[in-house]
């Protein structure tokens, strides 16, 4: 008991250490300029630092918005929930010839490198629940039950 104790606070302990909570006056200038500049109506916005990466939660119209910047304020990675009517036809097209009978619950469009990717969560009747990931051309990279 005492060992799983000890596992347990280990645990948390590198959890806690690995990403720092931010007040917004700790966030460095260059990065709260650039996100302004970048963002407009934003509610909801929680700094965290994690490694040498910064990354800031908002929501936009309720939805949500995560974006890691460098220390030199430059974007690494976005992930930015949408509503299914803003997929773009190729990825929605994907979804409905392959799983027609489940209706869209959720869609994230997350970038980095260059490269976008789509998680889009469908569902069908109560019980049933995939995520898939899927690249800018529709083509499926990921299909999960969930």
């Amino acid at each position: 008991m005492k060992n799983l104790k000890i596992a347990a606070f280990l645990l948390f302990a590198t959890a806690a250490v690995s990403a720092q909570d931010l007040k917004t006056d700790e966030v460095p200038a260059n990065l709260q300029s650039k996100f302004n500049t970048a963002y407009t109506n934003v509610t909801d916005v929680e700094w965290e630092k994690k490694g040498d990466h910064y990354k800031v939660e908002f929501e936009i119209n309720k939805m949500d918005h995560d974006v890691w910047y460098d220390a030199e304020g430059n974007v690494i990675k976005s992930e930015i929930e949408i509503s299914a009517s803003e997929l773009p036809s190729a990825i929605s097209s994907a979804v409905k010839a392959r799983y027609a009978d489940y209706k869209i619950d959720t869609v994230e469009v997350s970038e980095e490198g260059g490269k976008k990717t789509y998680e889009v969560e469908i569902e069908k009747g109560w019980t049933k629940e995939r995520k898939l990931i899927l690249d800018a051309s529709g083509k499926i990279l990921h299909d999960k039950e969930d």
